[in-house]
């Protein structure tokens, strides 16, 4: 594949409204990682994974003279250390510079498969809106079967679970979908658990399946799906040492930029 040529269906948004080109800069983000040494290529319990977010449609409403060379909405950065042998702790910054969000996530999940939800989670946002909606903090815990956040001193409950279903965020899939893959490809079949959009939204029912592996300038990648009831359909392909290179939904696809190791 060269510039181009297209990219997979499941990430190809090249539309001719987009200067400059989404396949060029999605491109070059990819060879700036995986062009570079072997060695560089460490695989998912690397302390801190950073991403180019790119929006998938016409960006026209952002346009500023700083991004006029560059398609680059922000970054997403994904930090886990290990608390201890039975947990693990996730740090999560999403910055988007058109729209001023930024957004930090803090929680801890079981040391399993799943990466299942465990104790207290934390909700930090702001905007550039300059008012009473620019910011939000709040915090989350599950109880029982019941998922419950409290804002502003007030606890409210945003849906409760399927008993033995395992419960998860989406920004732990970066760890869960690479720790299930051998198991989904070789058998074929999908993978049903319950996601928590960014600490707040619950998807009760959500399925992950193998999609196809295709050869992306000599990286091979491996594609899975998630569908899920009330969840954008997302597609995520992994390189062979686990890591989560490209992953899209319907309004952003996140590239792989670079991997910091962070000592504990």
């Amino acid at each position: 594949m060269n510039n181009g040529e297209g990219l997979h269906w499941s990430f190809d948004y090249n539309y001719g409204a987009q200067n400059p080109q989404f396949a060029e800069q999605l491109i070059e983000t990819f060879l700036k990682f995986y062009g570079g040494p072997k060695t560089d290529r460490v695989g998912p319990e690397a302390a801190e994974h950073i991403y180019d977010i790119f929006p998938n449609y016409w960006r026209g409403y952002a346009i500023r003279e700083y991004l006029q060379d560059n398609l680059s909405l922000g970054t997403a950065v994904i930090k886990r250390q290990r608390a201890d042998e039975a947990r693990w702790h996730y740090t999560i910054q999403y910055t988007n510079g058109t729209s001023g969000e930024d957004l930090q996530l803090h929680f801890h999940t079981a040391n399993d498969l799943y990466r299942s939800l465990r104790g207290k989670w934390h909700i930090q946002a702001q905007n550039d809106c300059q008012d009473s909606y620019s910011t939000l903090a709040c915090e989350g815990q599950r109880v029982a079967d019941e998922i419950r956040l409290t804002i502003n001193h007030t606890e409210i409950s945003v849906g409760r679970l399927q008993k033995e279903t395992p419960f998860t965020c989406n920004w732990a899939l970066f760890d869960v979908i690479p720790a299930l893959s051998g198991t989904i490809q070789g058998s074929g079949k999908v993978v049903e658990m319950a996601v928590l959009e960014d600490l707040e939204k619950l998807r009760p029912v959500n399925r992950i399946g193998f999609l196809e592996s295709i050869r992306m300038h000599e990286t091979q990648l491996d594609g899975y799906y998630l569908y899920g009831e009330g969840l954008l359909p997302s597609y995520w392909w992994l390189d062979r040492n686990g890591n989560v290179a490209i992953s899209a939904n319907f309004f952003q696809t996140l590239v792989l930029r670079e991997i910091v190791e962070v000592s504990a």
